[in-house]
Parts: structure tokens; sequence; C-alpha cells
């Protein structure tokens, strides 16, 4: 799903939707209906607008990964290197890095289509529309500090020392509606492939195949759930006859 989405909103920009600040409420609408037209699902345009800043804040710490001292970027697999003593030391001290360090970039295409010609100043590189205006101090702990801690001061007429303010960050909306999505799938699976096995009549091996089937075709294997037992049979015997 984040995959169409970043597909469906880098198409907006290469089309010249896209205002100079941003996309639209409209444009957010439109991709979620893209999204709710492909999955079956109900996610709404707020979701995606969430989505969308979590990829423009991994955008903002692409940009600055790339500019390491030392670091190599390999076009052809969306990949910055790091010799491995270097990736050692920084990933030691920075583990947030290391998902986007020797390994390729999930979705930077998209991402240099969506956010490319944005300058990206820093790990926050942010608009106003950005959900959290706010900087990431503890990424690791999924908490983030709103105010550092001022030093208090040995004049008697110094400031208070204050408190540094913790908030959590919530889960992305639109991540916890996939991974529902995707366990309702998962237990179908799970499920379809338990009457599959029941179905003594059948070869083991026709059997498995007819599981791989239902595993690459999670439609497949919903409508298969609703059938009598003679009709899965019917069904798995189709199969055979067509593959074997």
């Amino acid at each position: 799903m984040t995959t169409t989405m970043l597909g469906f909103l880098a198409d907006l920009v290469a089309e010249g939707k896209r205002t100079s600040s941003g996309f639209r409420e409209a444009h957010h609408r439109q991709c979620a209906t893209a999204l709710n037209e492909q999955f079956k699902l109900a996610v709404t345009a707020e979701q995606v607008r969430n989505h969308l800043k979590k990829w423009r804040k991994i955008w903002g710490r692409v940009v600055i990964l790339k500019n390491l001292s030392g670091a190599l970027w390999d076009e052809d697999t969306c990949t910055i290197r790091l010799a491995e003593e270097h990736y050692a030391g920084h990933c030691m001290a920075h583990k947030v890095d290391a998902p986007y360090l020797n390994t390729p970039i999930e979705h930077y295409h998209a991402m240099v289509t969506i956010f490319g010609t944005t300058a990206a100043s820093g790990i926050d590189a942010r608009s106003g529309n950005d959900l959290l205006s706010i900087e990431v101090e503890d990424e690791e702990n999924g908490e983030v500090n709103t105010s550092p801690n001022v030093v208090e001061s040995s004049h008697p007429k110094g400031p208070p020392k204050k408190k540094a303010k913790v908030v959590k960050v919530l889960e992305d909306p639109l991540v916890t509606t996939l991974n529902y999505g995707f366990k309702l799938v998962a237990d179908a699976l799970v499920k379809s492939g338990d009457e599959v096995c029941k179905l003594g009549e059948f070869d083991e091996e026709h059997l498995a195949h007819y599981y791989a089937h239902l595993v690459d075709n999670p439609k497949i294997a919903k409508a298969f759930m609703t059938l009598s037992q003679t009709n899965k049979s019917v069904w798995v015997s189709r199969y055979v006859k067509k593959n074997f």
C-alpha cells in the first residue's frame, strides 16, 4: 500500500498538480480513494497525509546520510555505501540510520519525485503541513524531546532548571490499518490451508500446489473459504486438471 500511495502522489507531481506549498486536501482524498478501491479498506485522507509525513522525515534523513563524509552513492541500487569500519562506528552512535546505509533505500525514486524539489535542511526538514513540529531526540525509544534541558545557572538570579517534555510518537494510522488488513489476510490463508488439508482424495503434492496458489491469490483464498466441502473439492479438482 505504501508503494501504491507514493506512486500515486509521485504521478501527481509528474503531472504538475502539486502546488508550491504541497499537496492539497483533494489530492489526499483522491489517493485514499485509490487505496480503498485497490485494497478494499477504509483509508482516510488524514491517514494518507500522516503517512506522507513519515516518508518526508525519511527523505530528510536520506539527504543527510548521502552527504556523510566517506559515503558513496550507488545509483544502480539506490544505496548509500560506507566502509565497514565507518558503517559500524556510525550505526553504533546513530542506530536509527542503520536501515538507510549499505542497503537499498526503499521507495527512493518515489521520494525523489515527491520531495526532491523541496530543500531538506535536516532530519526533520519540514513545512507547516508536518504532523510533528518537533526535533527528534530519541527515535530508538519511540520518544521525542520537545524542549532541551536548560542548565541551572550558578547565579542567584539565573533561570530555573526546566524539565524536558517527552511526547510519545503515535503509530502511523495508515500502518495500523495495513497491519490489520494483513492480519485478516494471514488468518484467511491459515484457515484455507487447514481446509485444503481436509481434502484427502487428492495427492499431497497437488494439495501443496493448490495451497501455494491460494497464498499467491488472497482473494481466491477468501472466496474458497465460503464454499461447501463439495465445491472446495471441485475447485481443487479443476486446478489439478488444468496444471498437472
